[in-house]
């Protein structure tokens, strides 16, 4: 369903703008006539309006809904289907612009933010955890940080129940700079895939770069699959990041699961002790080498990958954004 003048979406929501569009959904600002405010109204895009498995993720959304509560984490208020038979979600307008924004705006953050901003989104994730989700797409392009640097964590298109993780549906979704091995050779998302998102995207903040970004989606990937992480502080080396949390940021970006942190309150836990009071800063200039990468989907499956690395491109194949 698109917008038209004189229709309400469900008798109530009056669509307006289109706010964005993500890898699988539309994101519309609208006016809740009922209530009298604005919401945010997701659709399926238009172009994947029958495809099965967007269909899936969008009503998987859906039962998040009186499950996740929580101030670090975008607020779903309704949902419901269309006339058209399309699911729909209405969502409280969170304020801010995307991490991805303010990185590529102010680099270099200081080291009390960078922490105090992770710390929020793994309080958010640690919400999602505890009532048996996995966000599954833990981006900079996910994250608002509004005028006082609150954060919220958005679009949970990819998430799902814990208990259907070992579900396959032969293909492997998320963003290339931040998947994590596990999820890449289609083995399921676990809580530590989540952790390992959080972990590059912090790796990020500090450095300007995802630890494997930069060239095709798929050597991406594989670089997750294969190559080591260059540590944070020989990546800038101008940076003056504490050894203790590069301790931690390495990991978290560990290949197996079993060797991350296991939950997201350790892992905020353990930046807060690595990340003193009162840190010397530097002035020097970072450059960041964003992504802006969009949530794709590819046939999962470690040979499926090889072969692709040598091969054929991915659907929806891009070079990074410098």
């Amino acid at each position: 369903m698109r917008q038209q003048d004189t229709n309400l979406l469900a008798g109530r929501y009056e669509l307006g703008p289109l706010l964005g569009a993500g890898g699988m959904g539309a994101v519309y600002r609208a006016h809740d006539v009922e209530r009298g405010c604005d919401v945010a109204v997701k659709l399926l895009r238009p172009d994947l309006a029958s495809d099965p498995v967007a269909r899936r993720y969008m009503y998987g959304e859906q039962r998040a809904i009186g499950k996740i509560s929580h101030g670090n984490v975008v607020a779903i208020t309704a949902c419901g289907t269309t006339p058209e038979h399309e699911p729909y979600l209405v969502m409280e307008i969170a304020g801010g612009r995307s991490l991805r924004d303010v990185l590529c705006e102010q680099a270099p953050l200081t080291l009390r933010r960078v922490s105090a901003i992770i710390r929020q989104v793994l309080a958010g994730l640690h919400a999602i955890h505890a009532a048996g989700f996995i966000h599954g797409d833990v981006k900079a392009d996910n994250v608002l940080v509004d005028d006082c640097d609150r954060v919220t964590l958005i679009d949970l298109g990819l998430m799902r129940s814990q208990s259907e993780v070992a579900v396959r549906d032969g293909f492997a979704s998320g963003t290339p700079d931040y998947m994590a091995p596990e999820v890449i050779r289609g083995e399921g998302a676990v809580l530590e895939s989540d952790i390992y998102a959080v972990g590059s995207l912090l790796y990020e903040l500090l450095t300007g770069s995802t630890p494997f970004g930069g060239g095709t989606s798929c050597e991406i990937l594989m670089r997750h699959l294969d190559d080591d992480v260059v540590p944070p502080s020989l990546r800038c080396p101008d940076r003056m990041i504490p050894a203790a949390l590069e301790r931690v940021i390495m990991r978290a970006l560990e290949k197996s699961p079993a060797a991350r942190f296991h939950s997201a309150r350790a892992f905020a836990h353990a930046i807060s002790v690595a990340t003193p009071h009162v840190e010397p800063e530097s002035t020097c200039r970072i450059p960041v080498f964003s992504t802006a990468a969009p949530t794709e989907r590819w046939q999962s499956g470690l040979a499926a990958h090889r072969k692709l690395a040598v091969g054929t491109q991915p659907p929806a194949n891009r070079k990074a954004a410098k």
